[in-house]
């Protein structure tokens, strides 16, 4: 049996409170996974098709301990996307709601509230030989659009939750709440870091737009929640300020670069109401974290995304593979640690494969250092077009229309921009372009601009490009 990353200092306090209230003691919870275990043994493949709720939870830990590998899944994946990853990977055991659509020869393992654990037949093709040290299968990003999925081990898993855990000063004291989806790396990332430590987790399926909410942080005492660019969003919409969140006394950002005025203002609201903000930056690739900005720094170093998180190293490099050390040089930033992952599965044969990252990850971001070796984000590698000779960053320019007071999102192809904007009574899509076009130094011409009244999201926050490109 595979050893628990959960811990077993604390067994009377609680672990996971439901929305009802109902408290799961670690005492409770190691004898529920240790029965789960049971039925989730070495060398299965797990779909975990849930929700920030008990029972999904209880299934990921009990596969983590029985030693099956799990692949965590939204509970609202379209049916042809999970067909389609079914019949990728061949999973032998499928967790999901006992209402939806069984696949065909399910046979019922367990059920456990309104899941059901099956067992699938393996008639048509048989199960995927699993490498020893895999652990754990999630898709880029929050994606499921895609059948490509990252490779981690029970290593990266323990080394990025005790690194978190360390930077942000968990202890058994806090109870934080899932306001992420938990298949998302950084809503894992909350989950398993303070699991680690023996502190609370608040079980919510809830928006931040519902009072519901709220109105749980302040009954079950929450010190902090975790959100990507958009939660604050909608945080700032919501008058952060005014919020009533008395044990509230952490907040965390990170899935995406957080608009450098809007994260003046939620650092300025946090400092007002001592309240510890945490930006922070990572990748699935990495298992959740990479680098995190101090509090204390927030000011000093605006848009930056820190240094390495304990137990890791970032650097520079140019397309050459050259380590560049002069300040200010852009390069393409490297992270090495115990939390990288093994590497990519497009396929069930891959399942079978060893570590190819071999604890170093190119980030496929490119990146500046400064003076004190605190790294500024200035772009993705792939994410740039060449508009009549002239090469521009989708990045940038949706920098640019930010600080212009639009929201947006940019893609496009060589000699065509693309402005993906939300409606607002302050622009016009000609005097957007005009402006634009002027500040990036090309032709109006060469810009488009699409207004929309939202932008099509993922349900991490983040813009779903790939719906984006087929508006075009």
């Amino acid at each position: 049996m595979r050893v628990s990353l959960i811990s077993r200092e604390h067994l009377q306090r609680p672990a996971f409170i439901e929305e009802d209230g109902r408290a799961l003691s670690y005492a409770g919870l190691h004898e529920a996974i240790e029965d789960w275990a049971a039925d989730l043994a070495a060398g299965e493949l797990v779909f975990v098709v849930g929700d920030n709720d008990l029972p999904t939870m209880l299934c990921y830990l009990g596969a983590q301990c029985g030693g099956a590998v799990a692949l965590l899944l939204a509970r609202n994946i379209h049916e042809a996307q999970l067909a389609r990853l079914m019949g990728v990977y061949r999973p032998s055991l499928v967790f999901m709601p006992v209402s939806a659509t069984l696949p065909d020869g399910a046979a019922l393992v367990r059920e456990e509230g309104d899941y059901g654990l099956y067992r699938l037949p393996g008639t048509v093709a048989p199960s995927p030989e699993l490498h020893a040290d895999l652990a754990l299968l999630l898709a880029t990003s929050g994606s499921t659009g895609s059948p490509r999925l990252v490779r981690l081990t029970m290593a990266n898993l323990a080394a990025n939750a005790d690194s978190i855990a360390q930077y942000l000063g968990i202890t058994c004291d806090e109870r934080a709440i899932t306001s992420l989806p938990m298949n998302y790396s950084y809503g894992l990332s909350v989950i398993n870091s303070h699991l680690r430590v023996g502190a609370s987790i608040v079980l919510s399926r809830r928006s931040l737009m519902d009072g519901a909410f709220w109105r749980q942080v302040n009954e079950q005492r929450v010190t902090s929640f975790a959100g990507v660019p958009f939660s604050y969003d909608i945080l700032l919409k919501l008058r952060l300020a005014r919020i009533e969140m008395p044990s509230v006394r952490m907040l965390t950002q990170a899935g995406g670069r957080l608009d450098a005025a809007k994260l003046a203002q939620v650092a300025e609201i946090c400092r007002a109401r001592n309240i510890r903000f945490f930006p922070m930056y990572g990748q699935t690739e990495a298992t959740a974290r990479i680098a995190y900005l101090a509090p204390e720094d927030i000011e000093r170093k605006p848009g930056s995304i820190g240094r390495a998180i304990p137990g890791g190293r970032l650097w520079l490099e140019n397309d050459e593979g050259r380590v560049l050390d002069a300040r200010g040089e852009v390069g393409e930033l490297i992270y090495a640690g115990p939390n990288v992952s093994m590497g990519y599965a497009g396929c069930a044969d891959d399942l079978a494969l060893g570590d190819v990252n071999h604890g170093v990850l190119r980030t496929g971001d490119l990146a500046r250092a400064d003076e004190d070796n605190c790294f500024y984000i200035e772009g993705r590698r792939r994410r740039f077009l060449k508009i009549f000779g002239v090469r521009v960053s989708l990045d940038a320019v949706e920098r640019i229309v930010a600080d212009m007071g639009v929201v947006c999102a940019a893609h496009g192809a060589d000699d065509k921009l693309v402005i993906h904007a939300e409606q607002a009574p302050q622009w016009s899509a000609p005097t957007l372009r005009a402006d634009l076009a002027q500040r990036i130094g090309v032709h109006p011409s060469a810009i488009a601009v699409n207004t929309l009244t939202e932008l099509p999201r993922l349900p991490t926050g983040k813009v779903d490009y790939p719906c984006l490109s087929q508006l075009s």
